[in-house]
C-alpha cells in the first residue's frame, strides 16, 4: 500500500489519469490516494508520499521538483467589458477580487515589475475560497479577478475563456514537488512512484502545451 496526499483540483486536472497508468506499471502497489488542499504533516498523518505545490517546502523533509506553474492574474472577457481592464497593480483596488483562502499572503497580491521592482496590493475580495477549481468558476462566471496556478487555468487562457492581465507584472512562479520523510527509508513503492512522476512530467508540463 502506497498512501498519497495531493491538492484536490491537481489530483483532478493532471494526476487522476495517471493513476491507473502506474498501477498497469506495478500490479502490486496499491494506492490509497486523499484529496486535500491543506498542508498535511505527511509524518504524523502516516502518508508515503505527498504532491505538494509551493514556492518553498519544509526542511524536515525531502522533495523531488517535477514541474514549475505560473501564477497568473485573469478575468473573463464579460468582466472585463462591465468593469475595464486593469493596467497596473494599483487599479485592482478599484475591481472585485476572488481571494485563495490557503495564500500565504492572504489578500495581499505581491506582483514584480519585469524589470524587478516590487509592488504589493492588497486587493478587496467579494469572495473567499479554498479551492482553485472554484476560484477558476467564479472567475468564468464574470464574478470578479483572480490568481490561479496556469495548471488550474492554462486551457481556459488558450481558448480565450480567461484574459491574463497586468503583462508588465508577474506573480512568484511555483514549484510542484513530490515530498517524502527524510527520517524515513525510501522504500521501493515510493522511489518507483517518484521515478514514474518525474518521466510523467519532464521537457513541458501538461498545462504548458499548446493541445
Amino acid at each position: 500500500m502506497l498512501r498519497i496526499n495531493a491538492p484536490l483540483s491537481f489530483d483532478i486536472l493532471h494526476l487522476a489519469s495517471l493513476w491507473p497508468k502506474f498501477m498497469l506499471q506495478y500490479p502490486d502497489v496499491h494506492l490509497d490516494v486523499s484529496l486535500i488542499d491543506r498542508v498535511v504533516d505527511i509524518v504524523e498523518e502516516a502518508y508515503d508520499l505527498a504532491i505538494r505545490i509551493s514556492r518553498a517546502v519544509p526542511t524536515s523533509n525531502v522533495a523531488r521538483k517535477l514541474a514549475v506553474s505560473h501564477n497568473i492574474v485573469c478575468a473573463s472577457p464579460a468582466y472585463l467589458r462591465r468593469h475595464g481592464t486593469p493596467q497596473v497593480p494599483d487599479d485592482l483596488l478599484r475591481h472585485r477580487c476572488v481571494g485563495y483562502s490557503y495564500a500565504a499572503t492572504a489578500d495581499e497580491w505581491k506582483f514584480l515589475h519585469r524589470q524587478g521592482k516590487p509592488r504589493t496590493v492588497k486587493v478587496p475580495c467579494v469572495m473567499h475560497v479554498n479551492n482553485g477549481d472554484t476560484a477558476r468558476a467564479a472567475a468564468l462566471g464574470g464574478l470578479g479577478i483572480i490568481w490561479q496556478p496556469s495548471f488550474v487555468i492554462g486551457a481556459d487562457l488558450r481558448a480565450g475563456r480567461l484574459v491574463a492581465l497586468l503583462p508588465d507584472y508577474h506573480l512568484p512562479d511555483i514549484d510542484v514537488h513530490a515530498v517524502y520523510p527524510s527520517r524515513r527509508h525510501l522504500s521501493a513503492k515510493v522511489r518507483v512512484m517518484i521515478d514514474f512522476l518525474v518521466k510523467e512530467f519532464k521537457d513541458v508540463p501538461p498545462w504548458g502545451r499548446e493541445r
